[in-house]
């Protein structure tokens, strides 16, 4: 009795470590840029006075970007790109139903087909919406 105690006990060793490991390296990356970083940010010398200026900018994958931070992109992008992820969801949904057929007979089959005409209406109503005409 005693050792199967042990051994189930043992187990919340893990979670104990695994939540320990995670509050300690969320604490140590708190603290350590407190501890690193700069008192005197805006004085230090005239290195820092040259950065100064690129602060503000924005910045991404290690390139200064040409454009500002606030550059508006043209709506038909988007719906482009809502339309993909819509309808490449939809191939996704084909995987298990192909492979549920035998098994399920004609409700899976009948369940699909609704499937299928409910995008199909959504995409005749993108259709009539002209959202698919790049302007």
């Amino acid at each position: 009795m005693e050792g199967s105690l042990i051994n189930y006990n043992f187990g919340y060793f893990f979670i104990f470590f695994i939540t320990g490991f995670a509050i300690f390296f969320s604490i140590f990356d708190l603290i350590i840029p407190l501890i690193l970083a700069p008192k005197d940010w805006e004085d230090r010398n005239q290195k820092t006075k040259i950065l100064k200026k690129w602060r503000y900018k924005p910045y991404e994958s290690g390139e200064l970007s040409p454009l500002p931070a606030r550059f508006q992109y043209n709506i038909h992008y988007y719906m482009y790109a809502i339309l993909f992820v819509i309808f490449d969801i939809e191939v996704l949904f084909f995987i298990p139903w192909v492979l549920s057929i035998r098994e399920f007979g004609i409700a899976v089959i009948i369940e699909m087909f609704v499937f299928i005409v409910v995008l199909l209406v959504g995409l005749y109503y993108a259709i009539a919406k002209n959202a698919l005409i790049w302007k």
